[in-house]
């Protein structure tokens, strides 16, 4: 339902992954009315200056064409304002700092990853103990977006199963945060065929961020004709086999994926490229 509410701001609390309100100014948009958790999708923020108008509808629409193909992902193109997430690169790039964390690599078989900066871990401090609270705070309006967002397509997704019919209000919550810089260096182009969360994750989602026009020009820093874009194996061909689908993401393309649906961030040979992850977990409604 559309409602005035108070937006809730970031105010992360140290203890653990949950995050505390604070008072911000009105604005209307769209919650779930169950108890506030900002991890939660009832802390969903769907301002039009963030995601692009008609975005749910044509969710709706592309997932009952991705189901007749047997296919578990959907990519929506420029379904967040590049204005907007230009209006946070500045600061993005100021707070970025990556973390080495011991990662299962993929095909790649990657034992350390260097290249992403995490916003949300996972309980017991995985992958790392010390996530990015600025970060945090400066993304948060977009990631409770994002929340909306999940929910309208994992509804789409999952809707004639057993679990939406008895829990129509149910819950995602965010498991794992992290934005990640690819560059043409050794190690860092690209991550190779995977599976989100070693296929422990119900879903997750991608948005892809601009090109850097801040640090360098976008001349230097474009991959533009250099790789990049989403790759995933899924669905079927005429032989039976997982069909091979590339995308060329652009900044404001969002990426929902399934659980355990095999993709990959593709190589880039030149410029930087930047991308915000989210695995999420899906649970029952909460009580009244």
């Amino acid at each position: 339902i559309n409602v005035t509410m108070t937006l809730q701001e970031n105010i992360p609390s140290r203890s653990n992954n949950i995050v505390a309100p604070a008072k911000r100014q009105s604005e209307t948009f769209q919650i779930s009315t169950t108890k506030e958790n900002l991890q939660y999708n009832n802390n969903c923020v769907e301002s039009n200056l963030i995601v692009r108008s008609g975005v749910k509808e044509e969710i709706t629409k592309q997932v009952i064409r991705k189901k007749l193909s047997k296919q578990r992902h959907l990519l929506i193109k420029e379904a967040i304002h590049k204005e907007y997430l230009d209006s946070l690169f500045p600061s993005l790039l100021n707070y970025f700092k990556p973390q080495t964390v011991v990662y299962n690599g993929g095909i790649a078989k990657i034992k350390e990853w260097k290249i992403s900066c995490y916003l949300e871990v996972m309980q017991g401090g995985i992958p790392c103990t010390n996530p990015n609270l600025q970060l945090l705070d400066l993304f948060g309006d977009l990631l409770r977006t994002c929340n909306g967002l999940f929910v309208s397509w994992y509804r789409q997704q999952h809707g004639s199963k057993a679990f939406i019919r008895q829990n129509p209000n149910f819950q995602v919550k965010r498991l794992m945060t992290f934005i990640t810089r690819y560059t043409p260096a050794p190690g860092e182009q690209a991550l190779l065929k995977h599976v989100d969360g070693a296929g422990k994750v119900d879903g997750s989602v991608v948005v892809a961020l601009p090109i850097d026009r801040w640090s360098a020009s976008e001349e230097e820093n474009s991959f533009d004709g250099h790789g990049g874009g989403l790759t995933f194996w899924d669905g079927k061909d005429g032989s039976g086999k997982p069909q091979e689908l590339h995308y060329d993401t652009r900044a404001g393309d969002v990426a929902f994926i399934d659980r355990a649906v095999w993709h990959q961030a593709d190589p880039i040979t030149k410029g930087t490229r930047w991308a915000l992850v989210i695995f999420y977990s899906v649970l029952p409604e909460l009580a009244p």
